[in-house]
């Protein structure tokens, strides 16, 4: 079986609002920013990275206390964001688990 995990913490940068797809479910997408530094072959390198989460069904409840600029931590997996022209070279995260952060 293929494994595909992802854990990123950032900063929401953009909250779209809600929408309701054919099939009746809401879904909401998200930009969180991320940055941190990390090793690569021993060495500290600065990460950053803009992502695209996806909140589908309940998960766009819990979304209604989410703010810009507020820090969170999210779980899920990485899918294309579509299947036509440059969406399909794209990633999402589509998240399974979100927290909210302190503020440091």
């Amino acid at each position: 079986m293929e494994s595909n995990r992802c854990e990123l913490t950032g900063v929401i940068v953009t909250l779209e609002k809600v929408i309701v797809t054919p099939a009746g479910v809401p879904r909401q997408r998200l930009w969180l920013e991320h940055r941190s530094r990390q090793l690569e072959d021993g060495h500290p390198r600065e990460v950053q990275a803009r992502v695209a989460v996806i909140l589908a069904g309940g998960m766009t409840r819990q979304a209604q206390s989410l703010k810009e600029g507020q820090r969170i931590k999210v779980t899920g997996c990485l899918s294309r964001a579509g299947y036509k022209g440059d969406a399909r070279d794209r990633l999402q995260l589509i998240a399974q688990t979100l927290d909210t952060l302190n503020q440091d």
